[in-house]
């Protein structure tokens, strides 16, 4: 389980793709993200989510739909259980990450910066 200081500094990575987020999870559990850990996926697959759950419900993320390039609306639970639910199980099915940038992950990162926008609107940085 990350602690506090790890949690932060990755919320704070701003910007950076799901792969990018999922490699600063295995690198705060001493995974590279290239190396296979059978021990730690499920953990770092958990942490994974919980930091795509903080962002979302802190208002700072957004989960796009890949396939349509819509906004994925509804509560954080179920787009967490949504994303879970297609997780894959290990380390090899994730491609050491390369999962989270292809077509067969439906979802990518949405990065909201609030208020920046000409007339003081959102605007939403999509990170493919």
């Amino acid at each position: 389980m990350l602690i506090q200081e790890q949690i932060d500094f990755i919320c704070d990575s701003e910007g950076q793709p799901l792969h990018i987020l999922w490699e600063y999870v295995g690198r705060a559990h001493g995974v590279s993200d290239t190396q296979v850990d059978l021990d730690s996926f499920e953990e770092r697959k958990n942490d994974f989510l919980l930091i795509i759950g903080k962002l979302l419900d802190e208002g700072r993320f957004k989960l796009g739909n890949r396939k349509d390039g819509l906004i994925m609306e509804g509560p954080t639970e179920a787009l967490l259980e949504m994303f879970g639910s297609c997780f894959p199980a290990s380390d090899e099915a994730l491609l050491n990450g390369i999962w989270l940038v292809i077509d067969e992950c439906p979802f990518v990162a949405v990065w909201v910066s609030k208020g920046v926008g000409d007339h003081g609107e959102d605007y939403y940085d999509w990170c493919f």
